[in-house]
């Protein structure tokens, strides 16, 4: 289990798993019914030897087939990106809310997500983020793929290096 990065991230008495391993988080991410993807605007300033994190999360967003929710100015570098007009452009607090809401019929109408990715978003931001919807969600599996453990988030990564982060997330993209 790794340490939370934040080091006062104190998640209370249910913590949530680092996933080392690219082919067991690529199936975490194959299962569920309906999936959201929630990229955060931080994914447009890291970059990978060259390349946008943003980039790796529209790789991702595609072969899965969900929803993608764009946060902040995300959504200008996006929206000609993910196909099948399944870009929302909504903040990051009205998504909580709305995965919050046990009677929310989701973007498409057609009922509430069993999954919720995030990736690309400041790392104390988020975290509050995946603590309302661990403490008022039973509904939802939540996985924070930035390269921070996050123990509020039912599946993260350990706390990786970028070199690390980046073998990471190729070896989920090729496996999923």
């Amino acid at each position: 289990m790794a340490r939370p990065y934040q080091k006062a991230n104190i998640p209370g008495p249910e913590m949530g798993t680092s996933v080392s391993d690219p082919i067991v988080m690529a199936n975490l991410l194959k299962t569920p019914k309906k999936a959201i993807f929630v990229i955060g605007a931080e994914s447009l300033t890291w970059e990978l030897d060259g390349k946008k994190l943003a980039d790796y999360f529209i790789e991702i967003a595609n072969k899965i087939d969900c929803h993608v929710v764009s946060t902040g100015h995300a959504y200008s570098y996006l929206k000609d990106k993910i196909t099948d007009n399944k870009l929302y452009d909504m903040s990051l607090i009205n998504i909580t809310n709305r995965l919050s809401d046990k009677d929310w019929a989701g973007l498409d109408g057609e009922g509430q997500y069993s999954m919720a990715i995030f990736g690309g978003h400041i790392v104390f931001y988020v975290s509050q983020t995946l603590s309302r919807l661990k403490n008022f969600t039973n509904w939802l599996r939540t996985i924070d793929l930035d390269k921070y453990s996050h123990p509020n988030a039912r599946f993260s990564l350990p706390n990786l290096s970028e070199e690390d982060w980046k073998r990471f997330l190729e070896n989920l993209i090729k496996n999923l």
